[in-house]
C-alpha cells in the first residue's frame, strides 16, 4: 500500500508541469542571473559611471586626476549626464600638499546612483588622489622625467602603488561568485517544494481523496509519511540536478573554473538533510493551506521572506548586525552557510554542528506536520 502511494505521488508530481517548473527551471534561472550579477569585476563596474570634473584653474594635478580616473574605467563624456561630479577648488594642486588637510574637492552624485556604486567611486577617487600626489612628488624628486610619455609615467606610478603583486590569491573572483551564489539559490529552490505539496493536498481535499483514504487499510500517518517520502525523493533529485548544473555548467557561462562532479560528493549528506528540512517545513505550511491562492501567497511568500532574511538575496556580511542575528534562526541560513563552508574551505567532512540544527528542525516539523494533517482529515470527516 505504501509503495502504491509513493508511485501515485510521483505520477501526480511529474504530471504537473507548473510544479516541475517551480522546482527546476526557476532556481536554475535564479542561479544563472545572480551568478552573472556577482561576477562583474570592479573595472567593469566603473565603466558604467559617467564622471564630470569641473575646476577653477587648469593644472598638472587636475590633468593627472582625470587621467588616473579614466585609467580605471570611469567615463568622462561631457555630452552625457554625469553620475558623479567632482568640483575642484581653486589652488587644488598646492592644497594637496598642504600641512593642514582641507576639502579641495566637492563630491556629488546623481540620486539614481546606487549606494554601492557611490562607495566604489569614492574608493577610486581616494586611490587616484594618492597616485596624483605620488606622481607629482616623483616628478619633483627627479625620479620621473617630464619628457617621458604620460602613459609611461602613470604606469611607473601604478607599479609603485600596486601592492597586490605581493599577494597571491587562492581563488579567482568569478570562482568566488559561483561558490557564494550557487549554494544560496540552490537552497532557495529546494524550499519551494512547499508549493507542490500544498497543491497536492488541496487537490486531494477538494476531490475527496483524503476522505476515501480513511477507508483504506492504511493509517493517516503512514499515508502522509509515504507522501512526504515521495516528495523527499523528488527534492533530493532536484538538489543534485541543481548542484551539478550550478557547479559545472554555469561556471562556463561566467568564465570561472568548473568543479569535478566527484567534488560534489561530500555535499550529498548535507543536501539530504536540507531536503528533509525543506519537505517537512513545507508540509507544516501545506497542511494549513486551503486554496491555490493561499499556496502561492503563503507558501511562496514565506520562502521569499526567509530567503531575504537568511542572506540568500543580500550577502549576510553587508547586512546590519540585527538582521545578521535574525538570520541565525533561519533553516535556509543553516543550509546555505553549511554548503558554502564545504566548498569555500574545501572540506570533505560534514560538521555535526552544521547538520544538527537542520536535523532537529526537520524532526520537529515532521512531527508537527503529521499532527496537523491528522487534524485536517478529521475536520474533513466532520463536514
Amino acid at each position: 500500500m505504501i509503495k502504491a502511494s509513493i508511485i501515485k505521488e510521483f505520477r501526480l508530481i511529474f504530471s504537473d508541469l507548473h510544479s516541475l517548473a517551480v522546482l527546476f527551471l526557476m532556481p536554475i534561472s535564479f542561479m544563472l542571473i545572480m551568478t552573472f550579477a556577482l561576477s562583474n569585476k570592479a573595472e567593469d563596474l566603473t565603466k558604467s559611471i559617467n564622471l564630470n570634473i569641473t575646476q577653477q584653474d587648469s593644472n598638472l594635478a587636475e590633468s593627472l586626476l582625470k587621467a588616473y580616473l579614466s585609467d580605471v574605467g570611469f567615463s568622462q563624456d561631457i555630452n552625457q549626464q554625469a553620475d558623479v561630479t567632482l568640483e575642484l577648488a581653486t589652488g587644488f594642486e598646492s592644497a594637496l600638499f598642504a600641512d593642514q588637510a582641507s576639502s579641495v574637492i566637492t563630491f556629488s552624485h546623481a540620486t539614481s546612483l546606487s549606494p554601492q556604486m557611490t562607495s566604489l567611486a569614492k574608493q577610486h577617487l581616494q586611490i587616484a588622489l594618492a597616485k596624483v600626489k605620488l606622481h607629482i612628488y616623483l616628478l619633483d624628486a627627479g625620479q620621473l622625467s617630464e619628457s617621458m610619455p604620460l602613459a609611461e609615467q602613470m604606469s611607473r606610478v601604478s607599479e609603485q602603488t600596486n601592492q597586490l603583486k605581493l599577494v597571491s590569491f587562492k581563488r579567482e573572483e568569478n570562482y568566488q561568485a559561483v561558490q557564494h551564489s550557487i549554494p544560496s539559490w540552490l537552497v532557495f529552490g529546494v524550499f519551494f517544494i512547499v508549493l507542490p505539496i500544498s497543491i497536492t493536498l488541496i487537490s486531494e481535499s477538494q476531490n475527496g481523496t483524503l476522505l476515501r483514504v480513511t477507508t483504506f487499510p492504511i493509517s493517516n500517518t503512514a499515508y502522509f509519511s509515504a507522501k512526504l517520502l515521495a516528495f523527499y525523493l523528488v527534492s533530493f533529485t532536484q538538489a543534485i540536478v541543481l548542484m551539478i548544473i550550478g557547479f559545472t555548467v554555469i561556471p562556463k557561462l561566467v568564465d570561472a573554473p568548473s568543479l569535478n562532479v566527484l567534488q560534489l560528493v561530500p555535499a550529498l549528506p548535507l543536501l539530504a538533510v536540507t531536503c528533509a528540512t525543506a519537505v517537512t517545513f513545507g508540509a507544516v505550511i501545506a497542511s494549513q493551506i486551503k486554496s491555490h491562492e493561499q499556496a502561492i501567497v503563503i507558501g511562496g511568500g514565506t520562502n521569499i521572506l526567509l530567503a531575504a532574511i537568511s542572506g540568500l538575496m543580500v550577502p549576510l556580511d553587508i547586512m546590519p548586525k540585527a538582521m545578521q542575528t535574525i538570520a541565525q534562526l533561519s533553516p535556509m541560513h543553516w543550509a546555505q552557510s553549511g554548503l558554502k563552508n564545504l566548498f569555500i574551505s574545501d572540506s570533505d567532512v560534514l560538521s555535526l554542528t552544521t547538520a544538527l540544527p537542520l536535523i532537529i528542525f526537520s524532526v520537529i516539523c515532521g512531527v508537527l506536520a503529521l499532527w496537523l494533517f491528522e487534524l485536517k482529515v478529521r475536520k474533513l470527516q466532520w463536514k
